[in-house]
This record gives C-alpha cells, sequence and structure tokens, in this order.
C-alpha cells in the first residue's frame, strides 16, 4: 500500500461493509471521488481505475460509477457472476445473479454484460449511500449496489474489455492462483 503512495487505515470491525469501512477511514482526508476494489477483484488491471477515475472528472458530474465487461452466454445461469443491464447512455437499470433480460425470444444479438467489483463514487454519495439502510433488493440479491439504484441514486457504467479473474468461487482461486503464478514466473 504504501509503495505507490497509499496509506492503510484501520477502522472498527463492528463496520457491516467494506463500503462503510472505506467511508469511514476517509474522516480527516480530502477526497472528493471515492474507488472501492472489492477483495475479490485482485487482478483488476489498474488502468481501469485510471479510466473510472476519469469518468467521474468528467463533465458529466456522475454521483457514482462502476464496470461492466462483455460476458457470454454460459455466464447467464450462473449466480456467482452478476450481470448488469444497462439504458441507452451506459446508465445502470439493475443487476442481477439471475439472467437478465430473460431470452423469451432467444435475443442473439442482446449482449451480456458482467459487473466488477469495483465503485467510483463522489464522497457526498459515498456518506449519502451509508447512511441508507440495506433495502429489498439488495437484501434478496446479496448486492450492494441495489442500495444506491432502489433509493434513486444513478450508476454509470464504464464498459471495459480488459480481464480480469474476479474470486467468487474456489474454482475462481485456482484460476487467480495460476494467473498470479504466471505474472510472477514461477
Amino acid at each position: 500500500m504504501e509503495g505507490f503512495g497509499g496509506r492503510a487505515v484501520m477502522t472498527d470491525p463492528a463496520l457491516p461493509s467494506g463500503t462503510d469501512r472505506i467511508c469511514a477511514a476517509l474522516a480527516g482526508m480530502q477526497a472528493d471521488i471515492v474507488i472501492n476494489v472489492q477483495g475479490d477483484e485482485p487482478l483488476l488491471p489498474t488502468s481501469v481505475i485510471d479510466e473510472l477515475i476519469a469518468l467521474m472528472k468528467g463533465p458529466e458530474q456522475f454521483p457514482m460509477a462502476t464496470v461492466a465487461v462483455p460476458g457470454s452466454r454460459e455466464h447467464l445461469d450462473d449466480p456467482n457472476k452478476v450481470k448488469a443491464v444497462v439504458d441507452a447512455s451506459g446508465r445502470a437499470l439493475y443487476f442481477s445473479r439471475s439472467m437478465i433480460p430473460y431470452l423469451r425470444t432467444g435475443g442473439t444479438d442482446m449482449p451480456v454484460y458482467l459487473h466488477w467489483g469495483i465503485y467510483a463514487y463522489r464522497r457526498e454519495t459515498l456518506e449519502r449511500f451509508v447512511k441508507l439502510p440495506p433495502g429489498r433488493l439488495e437484501n434478496c440479491e446479496k448486492l450492494e449496489q441495489l442500495r444506491a439504484l432502489e433509493n434513486g441514486i444513478p450508476i454509470q457504467v464504464l464498459f471495459s474489455r480488459l480481464e480480469s479473474v474476479g474470486v467468487d468461487t474456489p474454482e475462481d482461486l485456482v484460476r487467480a492462483e495460476r494467473k498470479l503464478a504466471a505474472v510472477k514466473g514461477v
């Protein structure tokens, strides 16, 4: 952490989520934009963080943003792969562990987007977010970003074609370890 200019901060272990811990760690710091890379994204390309920061610094002044990548039909039924549905401007409509949208008529031209565990917040949005109670959708899907959508906080989606290995299952962990070993030349 300190190697790249960061600073480790211990927070109250009783806080209910990583997002709450990030907000608590901000006390006494100056930051307008806050990036939350979730622990299940250890191999996230750093350039994605740069792109997300650039998006948040843009003229649109998005309150919150995240990242999605193209997925495939094989991911649709996997509850460990969170799917994202967006509107024409790239704003998130919904995130789910289920197949969305449902491809009733085949929908072979319908893109599948997979959500990555990284978020960008404006500080005031993050502070508002952690004060909101988890809603029905968040409790049902166990997806924290649904709290924002349920409360009218728009989430802009940055689309990336880069690759990462999210760690959601024991199989994912094996893949991530292999990728790390290949990078280290082990």
